[in-house]
């Protein structure tokens, strides 16, 4: 049972009573808690009735009866710490401070199942595209209502696109939701968030500027939770179980620093597929108005535009009638200033004009409306970082700040008196993500978008890796990168990789992309400058869960690149509820690592994730090397440490018995003794007791090779 806290001591988690460095292996709980009950992303029966305000999400993502069954199995795979994630629409449903506090109760209550397995949290406020009703999650229906919006229009008028309301939710086209964070109703959402005062002086909401309204009640959400911790008294959950608390996820500029609302950012790293308004076109389509829209698509070296397409909303808009609004207005009881008119929120503020159809003010929110002076989006992101830790830690004192700005960003620069931080970075193998496939070649998309590779269209040749190798490497490069990049300006605190996952639902179409940089067309130019035939997966066995499976050479190479750099890591995501048809039940997502199979196993037993891992070192830690079991391979680890001097305290390494059975591993270690602590059916502990000395030693272990018959 855990009973200390974690705590921090430069790069490191460590625990303050036996001075071991602890490096966090874990995984998001929940992907699934994204979703009220009976209301998954494919189901259109329910979806926005009442404004959404009688949703439950009280047991997501799992049953508290089942929590036993899900957490232990988490334990035994290794992790040691979980992402919790909590949603500000499952608090504060119902109406602005009017709180749930029956999902509050279960939280706890999950809480304490978390300890009896040793599981620490950090607790992630989650959000994807501001709400389910912008195609993601995160934020109440009624938001949108405060606002002016109409999320039954979004999908005609473009405004968003919604699994729930698509036409086929069987063939809602893959990572598309993301695409939302450049629409109309996600880019309003977070350009009010953080800079209403800025850009939208008129609206006004119980005598507060939209951005205070919704900070305050986004905050205000949170500290229920927070409070609830704090008032089971001390080191019950606060501090030993909850070392803190997530910012925002994945926040979004919005709007922010649009040089030109006429045109698209120009961001390597920029989703693009499907409809794709510029701002000024989502705003005349928001408003009833057709207009001409790009369409594009993914392909090997980023999104392409297709083709021309024309949007006609007829007449129909993505805000409220007056009439309506008014009934919202009621309904939830909010008081609006009479300089709040309906409609477009953009126009009423003179950026572009509805009956000339055209722009007035392109770089609107590029600068400040008074100064002229340019705006930085990290500076408005910051100021609400620290009225939310400030809320915090009035409660939560000791609470570590985890800290992400907006995604593949440079961090900013935090004030030295800002302490308790750890950076939590997110990043994915895009190219495997959107296309769900895993391929002979990748992009170095770190490296592109901090332009290690120059400009012109050249830069995607120079930035291809191609072979197994040579992603591994690259993949290890760009989170050396990235937490590198936390040490200069965040400061001389821990990284942990918050979000890292894979698709599970790898497909075998190659050849899908219509852009003239096909995959025949990439056989081709990548035989000719190897040398050598490019493989194709289409060869493989069928079942994910052998070694050369697509699912798990791409789990192992985001594996290998975290531990190469050191890393602490939560993978995205355990779905308790995943389905084979649905996957996470979530905007055509499917990377949990859990799936039911026959006889309560696992159909997503990859090898990758049975590792060894050092979860407590007395000393620090140097190098982590592990080596998957093939058919003719046997399973390696290899850790290599600095000890201290601290000799009563063993270095702790969780092994697991399917590919390091503890009566048949190989055990070798060039400094100390050690001994099996803990011995259970599908792990065991190795204690390690490194003389101490000023110089590394290492433990290997050599296990057993891969078998069919180990599958569970």
């Amino acid at each position: 049972m855990l009973d200390q806290p974690l705590d921090l001591n430069g790069p490191w988690f460590y625990e303050p009573d036996t001075k071991r460095t602890v490096l966090l292996r874990g995984v998001n709980l929940s992907g699934g808690a994204k979703l009220p009950n009976g209301l998954p992303t494919h189901v259109k029966n329910g979806y926005w009735v009442d404004y959404d305000r009688n949703v439950n999400f009280v047991g997501r993502p799992m049953a508290l009866e089942d929590a036993d069954e899900h957490l232990g199995r988490l334990r035994d795979w290794g992790f040691n710490f979980l992402r919790f994630v909590i949603i500000w629409e499952a608090i504060e449903h119902e109406g602005p401070g009017k709180y749930d506090y029956d999902y509050i109760d279960y939280i706890i209550q999950l809480l304490y199942k978390c300890k009896e397995y040793n599981l620490r949290v950090f607790i992630d406020p989650h959000q994807d595209c501001w709400s389910r009703h912008c195609g993601g999650s995160g934020a109440p229906g009624w938001t949108l209502s405060l606002v002016g919006f109409d999320p039954v229009a979004f999908d005609v008028t473009a405004a968003a696109i919604v699994q729930n309301t698509y036409p086929n939710p069987e063939a809602f086209p893959a990572m598309i939701w993301s695409t939302n964070y450049n629409k109309l109703a996600t880019s309003t959402m977070f350009t009010l968030f953080f800079g209403g005062k800025l850009f939208a002086p008129n609206c006004i909401v119980d005598g507060m500027n939209i951005q205070d309204y919704l900070q305050q009640h986004f905050i205000n959400a949170v500290m229920q939770v927070v409070h609830r911790i704090h008032k089971e008294g001390s080191n019950k959950l606060e501090n030993v179980l909850v070392a803190g608390y997530d910012t925002i996820n994945e926040p979004s500029e919005g709007y922010i620093e649009l040089a030109d609302i006429t045109k698209f950012r120009d961001k390597v790293d920029e989703l693009k597929k499907g409809w794709t308004p510029t701002a000024f076109q989502g705003f005349m389509l928001g408003s009833g108005i057709a207009t001409d829209i790009e369409e594009w698509d993914m392909t090997w070296s980023g999104p392409k535009k297709q083709r021309i397409v024309f949007v006609d909303p007829n007449g129909t808009q993505a805000w409220l009638s007056e009439a309506d609004r008014q009934t919202a207005d009621n309904t939830f009881g909010w008081k609006r200033s009479p300089e709040w008119n309906p409609g477009c929120i953009w126009a009423a503020h003179g950026v572009w004009d509805i009956a000339g159809r055209k722009p007035l003010i392109p770089n609107y929110f590029a600068v400040h409306p008074k100064t002229g002076e340019r705006i930085e989006f990290q500076q408005l992101w910051m100021q609400h970082i620290q009225d939310y830790a400030k809320s915090i830690r009035e409660v939560h004192t000791e609470a570590i700040l985890f800290v992400q700005p907006t995604v593949m960003s440079y961090p900013p620069e935090f004030p030295s008196d800002f302490k308790r931080l750890v950076y939590v970075p997110h990043w994915y193998d895009g190219l495997t993500l959107v296309q769900k496939t895993w391929k002979n070649y990748n992009i170095d998309v770190i490296g592109l978008k901090r332009g290690k590779y120059g400009t012109g269209p050249l830069k995607y040749v120079r930035a291809l890796c191609v072979g197994e190798k040579s992603i591994r490497k690259c993949f290890k490069d760009q989170l050396g990168t990235i937490q590198h990049e936390g040490r200069d300006r965040v400061g001389e605190y821990p990284c942990l990789l918050g979000e890292i996952g894979i698709p599970y639902d790898m497909n075998k179409d190659s050849s899908s992309s219509t852009s003239i940089f096909s995959y025949d067309f990439i056989k081709t130019l990548l035989s000719f400058v190897c040398l050598n035939s490019v493989k194709d997966d289409e060869d493989e066995e069928s079942s994910i869960n052998t070694p050369s499976s697509s699912q798990n050479r791409a789990m192992d190479a985001c594996l290998n690149a975290l531990e190469g750099n050191l890393l602490n890591y939560t993978l995205w995501t355990y779905v308790p509820d995943n389905s084979a048809k649905w996957g996470d039940r979530w905007c055509g997502e499917d990377l949990s690592l859990w799936q039911a199979g026959n006889n309560g196993s696992n159909a997503r037993d990859i090898p990758a994730i049975h590792r060894p891992h050092p979860r407590r070192t007395t000393g620090t830690p140097q190098t982590i090397e592990s080596t998957l079991a093939t058919e003719k391979q046997v399973a390696t680890f290899k850790y290599t440490l600095i000890p201290n001097s601290d000799s009563k305290h063993a270095t702790e390494i969780h092994i697991p018995e399917i590919y390091f059975p503890a009566k048949s591993t190989s055990v070798e270690v060039t400094s100390g003794t050690w001994e099996v602590t803990e011995s259970r059916d599908q792990y065991w502990i190795l204690s390690w007791y490194p003389t101490w000395s000023e110089t590394p030693c290492s433990i290997s272990l050599s296990g057993v090779v891969f078998t069919k018959a180990a599958l569970r």
